[in-house]
């Protein structure tokens, strides 16, 4: 089924966006909000986006015209009666799209897609609001929409595999990279990214880096920005969210450091708020210049240290610490079977912007190596100190999934060989 007509609940930054690139292919949409004015908002970003692509030659401006009369507004859901797709971006919560998709099951066509933009939350409990969860699935789409290359297509427990090549297709028409992610908790890319921010949170309140350092390390790993970067470009509020949810979903490994919910506590938010990691002038990130630190985040670190004191890691300072945990979370996702080898790599780089890959920097180091180092900063401190017992004890941030070690054992020295079959010889 090609989609031609299309309706987008939500009108905010990602659903704007999402409007915006779904009309850059002649799609006709709908953008809907509950109150006039958050779509009036809307509209006036997604004419922002076109006034940018004409100023940069992408576009004419009778082509952006023409483009941007396909976008139209809407507080009602009686508009829906007549499309293909439906995507799903509001609220991040669980009761709000439960309410959305009923609602959207009644009023769309028995033929329409309906997709969920959720980063996280369940696809299939969302698809058992509806009476067709096999035209149901997640589009998790990357911020800001119409410029991030990746989009995460999610099928449910009953997803057909004709909504999936529908959804699939669609993203390669509206010039997006689409990786398919067997449903898990954080699907790929946030479940591996934030065991990389997590870490470099256990590393500043050990004490092993500054701020500066940590950020300088991972973008000489070939990160667009440090992980204190993307904190207070995402909101700290918002990550510890995601940690949270993750730990509960996932366990010991993903257990967040005392200082995210310090930062939380103490406002101290990233750019929404000037002040987070770094400072920020009203809330908008320094160009060119330093970045100035924070200095409540010393403070900070010293009632978290004081309250749940850490035993620091024995080893120096090395980025590995960082991009391990990354690694091995991947290899967890290979294991479930969430992602295929080769996709892995592709989510990171159109995702994250990740210069170097997962895979490719397994396959640079050999796979001996990354488990060995895994083990080592299992077994080198960086856990929890009780001064009732001092006893030291697994981190279990740097435990080795069973595949990386059954794979070494087998000798495979690359990641990217993991799924490949050899040839019968007769």
């Amino acid at each position: 089924m090609r989609v031609l007509r299309a309706a987008v609940v939500g009108a905010g930054a990602m659903g704007s966006g999402i409007a915006c690139v779904l009309s850059q292919c002649g799609i006709e949409v709908l953008l809907k909000d509950v109150e006039q004015q958050a779509v009036d908002r809307g509209l006036g970003n997604i004419k922002r986006m076109y006034d940018s692509r004409v100023k940069k030659g992408v576009n004419t401006q009778e082509e952006a015209d023409k483009l941007l009369a396909l976008v139209k507004g809407t507080t009602s859901y009686d508009d829906f009666k007549n499309v293909d797709l439906v995507i799903e971006a509001a609220f991040e919560e669980i009761s709000v799209k439960l309410d959305i998709f009923k609602t959207l099951d009644e009023i769309c066509p028995k033929k329409a897609i309906l997709a969920t933009n959720t980063s996280a939350l369940s696809v299939s409990e969302i698809a058992a609001a509806t009476s067709r969860p096999e035209k149901v699935l997640g589009m998790h789409f990357f911020n800001p929409a119409q410029f991030m290359k990746l989009v995460e297509v999610i099928p449910g427990v009953h997803t057909s595999e004709e909504t999936v090549k529908t959804a699939m297709d669609l993203c390669l028409e509206m010039g997006k990279t689409p990786v398919k992610v067997d449903e898990c908790p954080g699907f790929l890319v946030n479940r591996v990214l934030f065991t990389y921010m997590n870490e470099a949170l256990y590393m500043l309140q050990e004490g092993t880096a500054t701020i500066e350092e940590i950020d300088a390390k991972a973008v000489e790993f070939g990160l667009p920005m440090g992980p204190f970067a993307l904190f207070d470009m995402t909101g700290i509020d918002v990550c510890a969210h995601v940690t949270e949810f993750l730990f509960k979903q996932y366990g010991e490994r993903f257990s967040p450091s005392p200082l995210l919910a310090k930062m939380v506590k103490a406002k101290q938010l990233g750019q929404k708020t000037g002040a987070g990691f770094f400072m920020h002038d009203k809330a908008v990130p320094a160009k060119g210049e330093a970045k100035q630190v924070n200095p409540k985040v010393a403070e900070l670190v010293k009632e978290a240290n004081k309250e749940t004191p850490l035993k620091k890691s024995s080893r120096s300072f090395d980025g590995l610490r960082l991009i391990l945990p990354m690694l091995n979370e991947a290899i967890y996702c290979l294991q479930e079977g969430v992602v295929d080898v080769q996709d892995i790599d592709l989510a990171m780089q159109n995702g994250c912007g990740f210069k170097k890959g997962l895979v490719a920097l397994a396959d640079e180091k050999g796979l001996s190596f990354c488990l060995d180092e895994l083990n080592a900063y299992a077994t080198s401190g960086g856990t929890y100190a009780s001064a009732a017992n001092s006893k030291e004890v697994l981190n279990e941030r740097f435990r080795p999934s069973w595949l990386l070690s059954k794979l070494v054992g087998a000798k495979m020295h690359k990641l990217s060989e993991y799924g490949k079959k050899p040839a019968c010889v007769s």
